[in-house]
């Protein structure tokens, strides 16, 4: 699309939904903007949408619903049939190279409308929002290089990590460029990580040094001139206006996981005496339909916060090669086939058939 073109469309945006992130594992909830890059690509792979979602409890409508909001545990389920389907040594980088400007919506807009570079990846500290998986963003100066410093600020096994920190860097560097209008000259790439990568398929993505070294942050480094380059769709009145959609947009994001997550940390703190509706309330000090009223307003539902906390801390405790009768036991089910049952109807498989997949 030429310059001229998308200038243009910042005065025709409509309102979408922004990815939410959060430093606390439990609550982050995320929308469908970055699930959608995942299904565009198995897709491509010759795979279908239900076997990218098998084991999330979501169905192909809900990546047509803009407002819809997915857990963690969901993404996280994605990431890895993502994975098994497609076994893509490096989906990270594909995704991120593939997450342009226009995939962020209104906040891509507000970047696009910025001053300068610097401006607007100052944007990414105040809402870091489009990321979507967690991280926490620094910019550092030094000697005239500029660094973008990432930190992954969640827990999950390596190589969801490794995928979620390739695609972040990516990410960073497509979103830079759309900025720009031009490619922007990288003087280095680090990946936080011990484990011995071959550097080739980076240099492909990045055309510049990857380095591998445990002891410096993941990074992404470039001459400090550029954060002073002017952007060529700066537009002042625009960028005020849409960073005020942009609040709007994160507080109604934010409102609904906070809430959530008081919510699933009561159904944890229930389990020992089997969590119900109204104990719940109790605990949050307030009315069994009062809490339904602010879980249907948040579109979802008591036994679906009950199901995802189970699930979530179901997979926790397989992780770590608890027998079954004790999860049971744990997580407030009656018995461990009852057990065995939901956990088959949450993620399509037997709790031993999972352990197996995790293994492998």
């Amino acid at each position: 699309m030429a310059t001229r073109d998308l200038c243009s469309a910042l005065n025709q945006f409509s309102s979408v939904s922004i990815m939410a992130t959060s430093r606390q594992y439990i609550d982050r909830l995320a929308t469908l903007h970055f699930i959608a890059l995942i299904n565009a690509f198995v897709g491509e792979s010759g795979h279908s949408t239900d076997s990218l979602l098998n084991g999330t409890q979501l169905v192909s409508d809900d990546l047509r619903a803009g407002d819809k909001l997915i857990s963690v545990q969901q993404e996280c389920m994605i990431l890895r049939n993502a994975l098994r389907l497609t076994g893509a040594g490096h989906l990270g980088l594909e995704l991120g190279h593939r997450c342009r400007l226009a995939a962020y919506g209104i906040f891509g807009f507000t970047l696009l409308s910025s001053r300068d570079l610097r401006s607007a990846l100052e944007l990414f500290f105040e809402y870091p929002l489009p990321l979507g998986t967690g991280f926490d963003l620094t910019l550092v100066e030094q000697q005239g290089i500029a660094s973008l410093h990432v930190s992954a600020a969640f827990d999950i096994e390596d190589e969801l990590r490794w995928l979620a920190i390739e695609f972040c860097l990516t990410a960073l560097q497509s979103v830079m460029v759309d900025l720009l209008y031009q490619p922007l000259p990288l003087s280095g790439i680090n990946i936080g990580f011990a484990i011995e990568s071959p550097a080739a398929p980076y240099q492909g993505y990045f055309n510049c040094p990857v380095t591998f070294d445990a002891s410096r942050p993941n990074s992404l480094s470039f001459d400090a001139a550029w954060l002073n380059q002017p952007l060529p769709c700066a537009n002042p009145t625009a960028h005020s206006e849409m960073r005020a959609h942009c609040s709007v947009l994160k507080s109604h994001l934010e409102s609904p996981r906070d809430f959530l997550a008081s919510v699933k940390s009561a159904i944890c703190a229930g389990f020992d005496t089997s969590p119900s509706l109204s104990k719940v309330a109790l605990s949050m000090a307030c009315s069994s339909k009062t809490l339904q009223r602010h879980l249907r307003a948040a579109g979802t539902s008591f036994n679906e916060q009950l199901c995802e906390t189970r699930y979530q801390r179901a997979q926790e405790l397989l992780l770590r090669q608890m027998p079954v009768a004790r999860i049971a036991e744990n997580l407030g089910f009656s018995e461990a086939a009852a057990f065995r049952r939901a956990f088959q109807r949450w993620s399509g498989c037997t709790p031993s058939q999972y352990r197996s997949q995790i293994k492998h």
